[in-house]
């Protein structure tokens, strides 16, 4: 447990200390019935068309400990115009390494994002990757929007449907700070085993 804050503090410090110009750091805190969440984005534009980026999850439970979920992928992300990007991404995740690459279409504006991906992975074979990203904030006054989130990633291979996940947010952001109630839901082995996590959330975007 020590590991893991040591180590998520310290690759938020090093994260801020880059060139603000060309990062971008969004951390995501949930507080849940069953367990805590923690999770950011790291971006690093290297130029126009070129991305690196690190997408971090850990899921502890409050007692058990028995349940939990941790989730680290590399991407380099290549645009091939301001909508598609081609990617190649490693990491690690229940139950241990793997490789992906895959295509994604991307439609980014003030007040709403949506983003579809798809491609192959490999951990201990390969699979059909999939996943859905929304998010809408529409303006409620001049300094207060709606924050509306989807996170919907879905794996398919020879055996069925391995690995499943949805998180969804709702709430209110105010400048770079979003906060509501949260829930994230995860599936493993073809739904044998399925774990939910219903709370609140603080995201902010620095």
């Amino acid at each position: 447990m020590k590991a893991k804050i040591i180590a998520i503090t310290a690759l938020a410090s090093a994260s801020l200390s880059l060139n603000a110009q060309k990062l971008t750091y969004t951390p995501d805190l949930v507080l849940g019935h069953r367990s805590y969440t923690y999770m950011h984005n790291v971006n690093y534009y290297f130029n126009d068309r070129i991305k690196l980026n690190n997408l971090t999850l850990f899921d502890t439970e409050y007692t058990k400990d028995k349940e939990n979920i941790f989730f680290i992928r590399n991407t380099l992300a290549y645009n091939l115009t301001k909508k598609f990007s081609v990617n190649a991404a490693f990491g690690m995740k229940n139950p241990g390494a793997f490789f992906s690459a895959y295509v994604q279409y991307r439609i980014a504006k003030p007040t709403y994002s949506i983003s579809y991906s798809i491609g192959t992975t490999y951990q201990k074979g390969f699979s059909l990757e999939q996943s859905v990203s929304l998010e809408y904030m529409p303006y409620l006054k001049e300094d207060l929007q709606g924050y509306f989130s989807v996170l919907a990633i879905g794996n398919i291979d020879n055996s069925g449907y391995p690995r499943g996940l949805q998180f969804a947010r709702l709430g209110v952001k105010q400048d770079k700070m979003m906060y509501g109630i949260a829930s994230n839901f995860d599936q493993f082995n073809n739904g044998k085993k399925t774990l939910e996590n219903i709370g609140a959330f603080v995201k902010y975007n620095f």
